[in-house]
């Protein structure tokens, strides 16, 4: 994935451009520098005289750049293919796996073993505006109807 990188410093003198991240850039991401103020090209990969050497995330430049200044503009693209910390997708599937998780017991075909404990309290004859049935939240089984809903139609569905 080609991506415009604008966090960096950049010393015309020693002909250095410092990459400001955590994530390690190496040779081989770089594809193209360029001085936009100058509108000149001061790295490109495809050119030996346009190359550079990484260390540190410090690209020491081939081209010479003693005559730019600090403060020049540079455009600088990466190729950041399939490193995580720039892909959220990944970070989004790690926790989408995550939360598929099950969170108790599992038999032999991975079903989630339920317990149900059986309550008795006798007969009701008129249902009005129940907020609670023998002590439970009358919301639980709307909740547990959405739980089987989504476990027998979207989880079994979900291929990774």
């Amino acid at each position: 994935m080609k991506v415009l990188f604008q966090d960096y410093t950049f010393n015309a003198a020693t002909k250095q451009i410092t990459f400001n991240t955590t994530d390690i850039v190496s040779l081989n991401q770089v594809l193209v520098i360029t001085n936009v103020t100058d509108n000149v090209i001061i790295y490109n990969f495809a050119d030996p005289a346009k190359g550079g050497v990484i260390a540190n995330n410090v690209l020491t430049l081939t081209y010479d750049t003693t005559t730019m200044s600090n403060t020049d503009s540079l455009q600088i693209f990466l190729d950041l293919y399939g490193t995580p910390s720039t892909d959220d997708s990944v970070v989004l599937l790690r926790r989408l796996i995550q939360l598929l998780t099950p969170i108790a017991t599992q038999d032999s075909q991975q079903r989630q073993r339920v317990s149900i404990d059986v309550i008795s309290s006798g007969t009701i004859t008129t249902v009005q505006n129940v907020a609670s049935y023998a002590g439970v939240d009358a919301r639980f089984p709307i909740i547990d109807q959405a739980r089987n809903t989504f476990a027998n139609g979207i989880r079994q569905n979900l291929t990774y």
